[in-house]
């Protein structure tokens, strides 16, 4: 079983992480983000984070962290406005433009630049 670096970590939860994740460096697993209600759109992640059950040390960075700790605690409490917020976000999203041409690409595999 691979080492978790988050020492934050819930222990059960990193016992039942530790028993997905192979021991090869080689191996892929897919691990939900979400183990609670991974196929329901909702404030389970943030939830999760409270309970120091978030699958990233970047998660839990969000806890610990005085600039974003009331938001992961108001949306874990408070699922319409974490809809709300969600909803705002993602309006300002749209407004972003897409990239094309010489300005941009739509990758076919995240982690490379297409060739």
């Amino acid at each position: 079983m691979g080492k978790l670096i988050d020492k934050t970590i819930d222990n059960s939860y990193a016992n039942e992480l530790k028993k997905q994740c192979p021991s090869s460096d080689m191996a892929s697993v897919t691990v939900n983000i979400d183990p609670e209600t991974s196929m329901v759109f909702d404030n389970q992640y943030y939830k999760n984070l409270v309970v120091h059950k978030g699958l990233f040390q970047s998660d839990s960075v969000l806890l610990n962290d005085d600039s974003t700790r009331k938001f992961v605690e108001d949306f874990a409490n408070d699922q319409e406005l974490f809809f709300e917020s969600w909803d705002q976000s993602f309006m300002k999203l749209t407004s972003v433009g897409v990239k094309t041409g010489d300005e941009g690409e739509i990758r076919r595999i995240c982690g490379a630049t297409n060739a």
